[in-house]
């Protein structure tokens, strides 16, 4: 018997039960708790109101506002770090292991430091009193230096810190992706008569196909933990232009409105299903040579 239910298919299932057991308690629960939320009236009646939450939600003002940037930072920010971890992991293929090694620490030292930590290098970079108004702008005593973090150009800055604490280890998931590209595929590409461009559209784009699933799913992932850095810039209400749903989310669990806050959280849920779900379709649709 107990050679029966541990058996090498059984052993599988038990060697994924703590993780499961850990999705369920830490993420399946509360989003169901939470979906329970946002179709009730209040935590204290809880009379069932079916979408009108939703639909509540959907025509909040402030929402609208933090959907609209959360999809423009979205929308630049990821296509931007994914080209720019592919250059990366390009440029750093052709080096030595050393030196590669070196570069690779180099490259993932944003992503160690700690939020509190960075927070200072950037807010002395981009504050009012900051190095880029001191070291690209003069004043004639009469004109206020830029607080660039409360400009229309914040979003700007937001991207570059995102990029710049993420793009290292997305460099690495190439690089790892590229070393699984067998060179024999780009010497046969070669024997055609496919030159340098055709062998990367044919040959390494296909290939990463799988790699760039995955840095697209971490970088969607990623990309919500930006707010950390915004919210200790700038607070719970940052300027209109850097305004995202992860501070509608703080702000609506900081009034206790619940209702808001879950509602959020399904359409939150449902955009991000939506992408990964449409990067996992375009991805199977590659062809392999």
């Amino acid at each position: 018997m107990v050679r029966r239910i541990f058996n090498h298919e059984n052993a599988i299932y038990l060697l994924l039960l703590p993780s499961l057991a850990g999705l369920a308690l830490f993420f399946l629960v509360p989003f169901g708790i939470s979906m329970f939320y946002a179709s009730v009236d209040n935590v204290v009646s809880r009379q069932f109101v079916g979408i009108n939450n939703l639909v509540n939600t959907w025509n909040n003002l402030a929402f609208q506002l933090a959907m609209r940037n959360t999809l423009t930072f979205m929308g630049v920010s990821i296509p931007l770090i994914m080209a720019l971890a592919l250059l990366l992991a390009l440029l750093v293929r052709p080096v030595s292991p050393r030196a590669r090694r070196l570069l690779m620490v180099f490259f993932l030292l944003p992503l160690v430091i700690p939020s509190g930590s960075m927070v200072f290098f950037w807010r002395a970079l981009i504050s009012v009193n900051g190095m880029i108004n001191r070291m690209f702008f003069t004043y004639d005593g009469t004109a206020m230096p830029t607080d660039w973090l409360n400009s229309p150009h914040a979003l700007w800055f937001v991207i570059g810190i995102f990029i710049w604490k993420n793009a290292g280890f997305n460099m690495i998931l190439f690089q790892a992706g590229l070393d699984f590209i067998p060179k024999d595929y780009y010497e046969y590409a070669s024997i055609e008569g496919a030159g340098k461009l055709r062998q990367f559209r044919i040959v390494t784009l296909t290939y990463l196909g799988p790699t760039f699933l995955l840095v697209f799913i971490l970088s969607v992932v990623n990309s919500f933990k930006v707010f950390r850095e915004i919210y200790l810039l700038t607070g719970t209400h940052p300027n209109h232009s850097i305004y995202l749903l992860q501070h509608f989310l703080n702000n609506q669990f900081a009034n206790l409105n619940y209702q808001l806050m879950a509602s959020a959280s399904f359409f939150t849920f449902g955009f991000i299903f939506i992408l990964v779900l449409g990067m996992y379709w375009l991805q199977q649709r590659q062809t392999y040579i």
